[in-house]
């Protein structure tokens, strides 16, 4: 691990407010400076007989069975109370009188039955003592607190969870691993229907450099709310009635597959009532019809229910699959309100960005305001550890960063503001020659407003420096055709380099086989045009000269063009020696699903870092490591060598989306994967071998920055000018890292990458390595 540089100093200080919360611990005096660690493999089990059903607990129902054993059936026992992560982990500041004890405890709360009450076991085993102190150790920055034996990881998530642990139990709310949702401020609307957003609050302890902080946020939940399972789908398919569900097209039922999967719903027949809630596995036509074998007969599921439940299934109806509980008529099922945590669609996005606090200043009122919710003050687990946080957030000292100047091939520009530069009346350095293309509309333009879209492009083109000639064709479909198809023989009669395709508004599924045609199958430059009513009208009145221009960087550099290039020391350090940038990463499929995880890695093979070479490969189902990099980093170190004749002597690895916690595996085995390649390309010597420095890029954090008037960015929505780089006050203990917010803000609050040096092979300065990225 390298050791920290001095923060740096290049660039104007600037001070701003950050959502985190210093937490204090005043330890009482019947605290040992100790947690005691309970917990056991199957702590909860059900006393009633469940057949050849594996019982299983959801997180919400273990922890209002705990809650419940600590205030109702042995509050004697368990003072103070226990926080339990819902799962099999129970925390405690008091050590209590047992090693190993079982419990009955009453399966929910209701005070009257036709039959005995349900009842389960709890059995509770005491696992270790955990010494507190070794925060401490932590947040002074010694490196052992790290390692896998310590117990400061324990530690951070016991604190998390004496946190979390009030809010949640506080009705009526949602709550994930470490956010909340609430009703009280609440978004419904027709283009998301039967969705709903609920606002929430996110919170999570982190360690940083001599204090302990909070990181509170807003956030928005996705809510599926509690109503017919038919009503449900027929809102989501926009059905005038739920009698349409029996005779959809499969391309509507392939859609509410998608939807409903993995979705909560309980049944509502004679003798399921106060079941556990049932997961949609799967949606099934014409449910009744379905035959299973039964009592050795063949029977089908319409006349099973009948008879079993005297329930009639309507001819046609869809039906669910329902975990390995078999199969449902639709009609009986209802959804209880939950998280919806399929992947969201672009109206929700939308719809989400729109509720979100629309500037800085709203963002951090928005957290402020709703401390109330957080019951910090009340929380029985934080005062029982003597435990507060303070309300006002923290102050931090950053630095913005000079702006590059950007060099064009006419002219060297500065920026306008910080941070932007007007492409407007400026040529590349290397235009790129389109020799042959057309234009596909699935979009149904108006031909007028179209052609003259058409003809503005190109002469925004040649005015960049590219070389255009008029396209072969504008062949208009429907977005319902065979995409593959209609792009195939347009592309083949025009022998076009490059297909320019027109699609409506909102056209996921169309964009994707554009896509897919274009990169994959046909392996043709494809630019697509999100065709609206605003672009429509600027087009047909000539005011889209800065949609063309932001077009044309992309079609420039997709058809091997250089657009510009930055000029500053960073830069010129990097062309000083033959220099590598790598960024890689490793995407993963939506909740739930079996398909492939997908491993990417971009190389710079030119000394302007302005070519890339690229590699993709599929790998196991959520796995991060790229499982192939030796491979994809040889190819990048052959591309290089037969462009220079030489190998690179500084490599530089941008690494994407890899949590803290894989931090030390990433380090170990991908660096070694990278290390393996050497001896064959560089030598056996190692002194030959190239500098290589690992540099983490985290965006899933919550930190935010709010700055004070002079560095807000007047034209950025209230944001910090871009270039403002946060190297002290909320940096890891041990890890040199840094945040930099490196865009300037358009919408909401600007998000800072956090880059994390992992291993600093040139022995670089806080200033070079900011300065690089």
């Amino acid at each position: 691990m390298p050791s920290r540089p001095p923060p740096g100093t290049v660039g104007r200080p600037v001070t701003a407010q950050t959502n985190a919360f210093v937490m204090h611990w005043n330890r009482p005096s019947t605290n040992s400076g100790y947690v005691y660690h309970y917990d056991g493999k199957y702590i909860i089990l059900p006393l009633w007989d469940t057949g050849s059903r594996q019982f299983t607990l959801g997180n919400k129902k273990g922890t209002e069975i705990i809650m419940r054993l600590q205030h109702n059936v042995c509050p004697e026992i368990f003072n103070p109370l226990g926080a339990f992560d819902g799962k099999k982990n129970l925390f405690s500041f008091a050590e209590y009188k047992f090693r190993s004890q079982e419990f009955r405890v009453p399966w929910d709360n209701r005070s009257s039955y036709n039959s005995p009450p349900k009842e389960v076991t709890v059995r509770i085993v005491f696992v270790k003592r955990i010494d507190v102190s070794t925060l401490h150790r932590l947040i002074q920055g010694d490196p052992d607190s790290i390692r896998p034996e310590s117990d400061s990881s324990t530690a951070i998530n016991m604190l998390n969870l004496f946190i979390q642990s009030t809010p949640r139990m506080t009705e009526p709310r949602i709550f994930n691993m470490k956010s909340f949702f609430t009703p009280h401020q609440k978004f419904t609307s027709q283009k998301i229907h039967p969705l709903e957003l609920w606002r929430g609050h996110f919170q999570s302890v982190r360690p940083t450099l001599g204090k302990i902080v909070v990181n509170v946020d807003v956030t928005i939940g996705v809510i599926l709310p509690a109503d017919s399972l038919e009503k449900i789908s027929a809102e989501f398919l926009r059905l005038r009635g739920i009698r349409e569900l029996g005779d959809l097209k499969e391309s509507s039922i392939k859609k509410l597959r998608l939807f409903l999967k993995g979705v909560k719903v309980d049944v509502e027949l004679p003798g399921h009532s106060g079941k556990r809630h049932k997961t949609i596995k799967d949606i099934v036509v014409d449910v009744g019809k379905i035959k299973f074998d039964k009592g050795g007969e063949r029977t089908s599921v319409a006349d099973h229910f009948a008879i079993a439940h005297r329930y009639t299934i309507r001819p046609g109806s869809l039906g669910v699959k329902l975990g390995s509980d078999g199969l449902f008529p639709m009609s009986a099922c209802k959804t209880i309100q939950q998280l919806y945590k399929n992947r969201s669609s672009p109206d929700v996005v939308r719809e989400a960005l729109e509720f979100f606090p629309r500037d800085p200043k709203q963002r951090l009122n928005a957290i402020t305001a709703g401390w109330q919710q957080l019951k910090y003050t009340q929380s029985p687990f934080l005062i029982g550890a003597g435990i507060s946080v303070n309300p006002q957030p923290l102050s931090v000292q950053g630095r913005l960063l000079p702006s590059p100047t950007i060099t064009f091939g006419d002219s060297q520009l500065a920026p306008q503001r910080q941070g932007t530069w007007d492409v407007m009346r400026r040529r590349f350095i290397k235009p790129a020659q389109i020799s042959a293309w057309t234009v596909v509309d699935f979009a149904n333009c108006d031909p007028t407003v179209l052609n003259r879209f058409i003809a503005d492009l190109g002469q925004c083109m040649v005015e960049r420096g590219m070389s255009v000639i008029p396209p072969h064709n504008v062949v208009r479909s429907l977005p319902s055709s065979v995409i593959a198809q209609v792009l195939s023989t347009a592309g083949r009669a025009a022998n076009a380099t490059m297909i320019l395709v027109i699609l409506p508004e909102s056209a996921p599924d169309p964009y994707r086989e554009v896509k897919r045609f274009g990169d994959i199958t046909q392996g043709v430059v494809t630019q697509c045009v999100k065709w609206s009513r605003k672009l429509a009208s600027d087009a047909q009145q000539r005011r889209a000269n800065q949609y063309y221009n932001n077009l044309i960087l992309k079609i420039n550099a997709k058809l091997g063009g250089i657009n510009y290039m930055p000029k500053n020391q960073a830069m010129e350090y990097l062309k000083s020696t033959p220099t590598m940038v790598i960024g890689s990463d490793v995407s993963h499929p939506a909740p739930g699903s079996l398909l492939p995880s997908i491993s990417a890695l971009v190389a710079s093979v030119d000394e302007r870092l302005c070519k890339y070479t690229a590699s993709i490969r599929v790998q196991a189902s959520r796995t991060e490591i790229i499982q192939d990099l030796s491979e994809m980093f040889k190819i990048a170190l052959t591309t290089f060598y037969k462009m220079h004749k030489i190998y690179p002597k500084r490599i530089f690895v941008f690494r994407d989306g890899v949590s803290e916690g894989e931090f030390q595996t990433v380090l170990s085995k991908e660096v070694e994967a990278m290390k393996d390649v050497l001896p064959e390309t560089y030598g056996k010597n190692q002194a030959d071998w190239p500098e290589l420095t690992l540099i983490i890029v985290g965006k899933r954090h919550h930190f935010r920055f709010f700055g004070n008037a002079d560095a807000q960015d007047p034209r950025g929505n209230g944001n910090l000018y871009s270039g403002f780089v946060v190297d002290q006050d909320i940096i890891h203990p041990v890890y040199q890292d840094f945040y930099l917010q490196s865009q300037p803000g358009l919408k909401g609050t600007s998000r800072p990458s956090h880059y994390t040096v992992l291993r600093n092979g040139s022995n670089l300065s806080s200033d070079a390595l900011q300065e690089i990225a």
